[in-house]
Order: C-alpha cells, then sequence, then structure tokens
C-alpha cells in the first residue's frame, strides 16, 4: 500500500494503525501527489490510500493519471471534506473506498481488512486462471508431440480424425501453405533435454513462417516447417548453415541439420521421417555441424560436372583387374585434381574415396563387410586431406591381402556391451561419443553397428529402455516422480514428463494413478 498525504503527520498516523492491529501491508509513503506518480510508475502497489487536498497534484488528478495509465490498483481516498463533489468525483475515478477525517480506528480497520481480502481474492483467481492457461498449453504441447511421435514412426493409422488434429495442432500445414518440411537437428553430445523454455522463441529469430518443435530425445530434436516446394538445394544448404551458426552463438555447440523433402499430406511424414534417419547413417562422411540433404542427389551433386565420373571408372576397371599398381597411379592423378580444385569440398573429396573403398570391396573374393565398414570409418575420421590420401593408399596396397579383424561375432560382442552398459547405467550421462570411447570404435562406426544388430539407432535403444525403466520404478515404488526422473536419466522434470507422454500419452504421475489398485 502507497501511502500518499502532504502532511508527515497524517502519514504515520496511518502507519502507526496498520502496525498495532498487524495488518498484513507492507508501506510505502510519499509527501505529494507528483512523488506518488512516480512511485507507482516503476513499482506495483495493490492499493492507493490517498489524501484528496493536497499541494500540487491533489489525490483526485492522481487517481485520473493512475487510471490514464490503466495502473491497475485499489483507490481509498480520506478526506476532511465530506462535501458532495468530493464523494462523486471519487466514485467517477472508481474509487473502492471513502474515509473521512479524523480517521475512526474501526472504520479504518474495516475498510482496510476489506480491500486487503478483495486483492487476495483477486491474486488468487489470477493465480488459477494462469494455471488453467498453463496446463491448457502443456496438454495442447504434450498432444501435438504425441500426435507427430505417433505419425512419424508409423503407430497409427491415419484417418481423417488424424488428418483433422494434424492441421490443428500445426497449423501451418493448410489450405495456404499445404506443404510442410522435416528438418532433424542432430548433436553428437546431450543436448535437447537442457534447453531453457525460451528455445522456442528464439528459435523463431531464425526461422522464416510457422514452425513447431519435437525433441526426440537427448540427442535430436525435430522441426516442422513451413514448405516451398520451389525452393532451391543451394538455399536449403544456406539457411541450414545459418541455423548451426545460431546453434554455435547461442548456446556453444554444434548441431548437424538434415534437411527433407516436402510432405503433401501427413500420410507422407513417416516416409520423409526415415529418409532423414536414413541420411544419418551416413553423417560420418561429414564433420559435425554440416547440413545435410535427405535425397541422394544431394551428395556432391554440383560438383560432379568434372571427369571424376571417367576417373573413378578407370578406377573401378584396374581393381577389376587386380591391377593396383596402375589403381595407385590414377588415384594420385584424381586426388590432385579433386585437391587443388576449389570447386570440390572436403565433403565430395571423402565421396569419391568411399566409392574407390566400394569397388575394392566388391573386387574382393573374400568379401568381409565389417573390414568394409571400418575402411570407410577410416575415411570419415581423416582430419586433414593428406591422412585422408594415405588412407586409401593403404587400402589398396592391401587389398590383395584383407585384415582378418573385424569379424562378426567380435562386433556382436561389442554391440552385447554397450547393452550391458546401457541396462546396468542407464541413470548416467550416456552418450554415443562416451560409449564409443570405451570399445575403442568411433561414433559413427558404433552407431552403424548398433542399428545394424539391433534393428534401431542407439538413441532410440537408450530412451526406450529408460523409458521401461520409468514404468517400473512407478509401479513399484512409490518414489517422487521427480527423484524417478532422475534416477533413470533426467534432470529436466519439464523434459522428462514430456517424453514419458510420447511415448505413452499419459503424464507419470496420471500413468501411475490410473495403474493405481
Amino acid at each position: 500500500m502507497l501511502i500518499v498525504d502532504d502532511e508527515r503527520f497524517e502519514r504515520e498516523g496511518v502507519q502507526f494503525l496498520i502496525e498495532k492491529h498487524g495488518l498484513e501491508l507492507e508501506t510505502f509513503e510519499a509527501d505529494s501527489g507528483e512523488s506518488a506518480l512516480a512511485f507507482m510508475k516503476d513499482q506495483p502497489v495493490d492499493i492507493l490510500f490517498s489524501d484528496i487536498r493536497m499541494k500540487g497534484m491533489d489525490g483526485l488528478e492522481l487517481a485520473a493519471r493512475i487510471r490514464e495509465l490503466d495502473i491497475p490498483v485499489k483507490v481509498i481516498f480520506m478526506s476532511a471534506y465530506g462535501e458532495f463533489e468530493y464523494a462523486q468525483r471519487a466514485i467517477d475515478l472508481k474509487a473502492i473506498r471513502y474515509i473521512l477525517k479524523p480517521v475512526q480506528v474501526e472504520e479504518f480497520l474495516r475498510v482496510l481488512t476489506q480491500v486487503i481480502k478483495l486483492c487476495e481474492e483477486e491474486r488468487q483467481a489470477m493465480a488459477k486462471q494462469i494455471r488453467l492457461e498453463e496446463a491448457y498449453r502443456n496438454e495442447t504441447y504434450y498432444t501435438k508431440q504425441k500426435l507427430l511421435s505417433d505419425l512419424i514412426l508409423g503407430q497409427t493409422d491415419v484417418r481423417q480424425a488424424d488428418v483433422d488434429a494434424f492441421q490443428q495442432a500445426f497449423p501451418m500445414a493448410n489450405e495456404g501453405h499445404p506443404l510442410v518440411r522435416l528438418i532433424m537437428l542432430d548433436s553428437r553430445n546431450r543436448f535437447f533435454d537442457r534447453l531453457d523454455q525460451d528455445f522456442e522463441r528464439r528459435l523463431a529469430d531464425v526461422i522464416d513462417g510457422g514452425f513447431d518443435v519435437a525433441h526426440l530425445n537427448e540427442f535430436q530434436s525435430l522441426l516442422v516447417t513451413q514448405a516451398d516446394a520451389a525452393e532451391s538445394k543451394e538455399g536449403l544448404i544456406e539457411w541450414g548453415k545459418r541455423l548451426i551458426g545460431w546453434f554455435r552463438e547461442t548456446y556453444g555447440g554444434d548441431v548437424s541439420v538434415v534437411v527433407g523433402g516436402t510432405a503433401g499430406d501427413i500420410k507422407q511424414l513417416y516416409n520423409q521421417y526415415q529418409a532423414l534417419e536414413s541420411m544419418l547413417e551416413y553423417k560420418f562422411f561429414y564433420d559435425e555441424g554440416t547440413v545435410l540433404l535427405a535425397n541422394p542427389d544431394a551428395i556432391g551433386a554440383s560438383a560432379q560436372t568434372f571427369s571424376a565420373d571417367d576417373a573413378l571408372e578407370e578406377l573401378r576397371q584396374s581393381i577389376g583387374r587386380s591391377r593396383y599398381d596402375q589403381a595407385k597411379a590414377r588415384f594420385e592423378q584424381l586426388f590432385n585434381e579433386l585437391q587443388n580444385s576449389e570447386r570440390f569440398p572436403v565433403v565430395y573429396i571423402k565421396f569419391v574415396c568411399t566409392e574407390i573403398v566400394k569397388a575394392v570391396f566388391d573386387a574382393s573374393a573374400n568379401k568381409r563387410p565389417e573390414t568394409f565398414k571400418l575402411n570407410l570409418d577410416l575415411i570419415y575420421r581423416a582430419a586433414k586431406l593428406s591422412d585422408l590420401r594415405k588412407v586409401v593408399l593403404n587400402i589398396l596396397e592391401e587389398s590383395a591381402q584383407p585384415s582378418a579383424s573385424g569379424s562378426q561375432e567380435s562386433m556382436r560382442k561389442v554391440i552385447e556391451d554397450i547393452v550391458r552398459i546401457i541396462e546396468s547405467e542407464y541413470g548416467a550421462d550416456l552418450s554415443l561419443e562416451s560409449l564409443a570411447e570405451r570399445v575403442y570404435l568411433s561414433p559413427s562406426y558404433l552407431s552403424h553397428l548398433f542399428k545394424k544388430h539391433k534393428g534401431t539407432s542407439f538413441n532410440k535403444y537408450l530412451t526406450l529402455h529408460r523409458m521401461e525403466k520409468t514404468k517400473e520404478l512407478l509401479l513399484t515404488t512409490n518414489r517422487k516422480i521427480v527423484d524417478v526422473g532422475l534416477e533413470v536419466g533426467y534432470a529436466n522434470f519439464p523434459y522428462f514428463s514430456s517424453l514419458f507422454k510420447n511415448h505413452y500419452g499419459k503424464t507419470p504421475s496420471q500413468f501411475r494413478e490410473e495403474a493405481a489398485p
């Protein structure tokens, strides 16, 4: 409450009554209408307790200025003058009470108690409204996340109700903008469960047009954006680079951006999502923080106007005839041409090298797929062009006597070890990078092996195992849900709750309540 009176004695008298009778008020004082107005422009005030007759700006003018500024405050006037015109103006200015001087203690207490109660009731009503709005936003958010997850994972038969729900949840997919595009954000480190609540608002500064976000797991997030079928490949790559730069500047980390094709209806979302995942299997050709297009024509298509096709064909013929001396000489020529041309990025040079490795594999009498994958991995990990050259030359030199290492059985045991780690350490900060280091493989090669042996990606497997453990803990213990989230590896409770609902259609608390006998 702000007490306004140009007489210090009057202000102290009001303060005395408040303190004596224990009214729950935090009070401030002002000795003029001007100082009171300045105070209220900067500080929130629930109750204005003001004299009417003051030098300069009087109480009535002060109230009028406050109403003009639309400052929400309960106004109580006090005055030694009981004339009708003052009371009438007080009513016009929406004063809530009018007290005459000298102040009667009973009247003073009655009025202040009523106004304090009114403030509390309004505050409770506002808090309830905020909670309802937040619950609605959360429910809408969960609904969108669950619907999108089901569609892209092929877990629902698409009906008209699903079409209507999708268009309502994702308003960019309407008649005005019938095309949407899926864009995968992929991080090698745990990232998306640690974002603040302003992530989507900040992301709007980078993305033109409507979009929605679905965090698939700690390492991957999916964007659903408005799309234009006329967008060029170059334009999409440039847009992806801006997005990568924004992530690096805003969050200090790198993500790879995989841009999918357009979808004209929700039935196409599943296929588009599968294309994104397929492209991620080959991300080991690229450095982190790269834009990938989920399109087989996207890899170096603009660079293939050079005679590299003819050179590759000559290499394949030499390898097929086991003339590895000719193959090495032709590779040296080709590599120099690619390396010395500004038109060919490192990504494309690595692509050419993989084609050579494929030719070696095809020509081998004793094909070892794991050795082939290992050679591809060595190409990916080459940090310098000189290292890349050495890798390919070594493969050509050793191709007649391929290594017996990397057998199918040893790779199977590696994946079994990874599964045991997940099952025993699911609550720890696990990532593909950290586990790859523990089994002495590169993350990309481990990712490839894991999906080959388990039929799903590492991130999906880890998330599904954590969700299963969450269900078990919810059903068999009385632990607080926030503690359950911590035990299965999620310190961010809103993210944990959202992820659980995406998988099971219920929040952890709803799941526990419905499962209770």
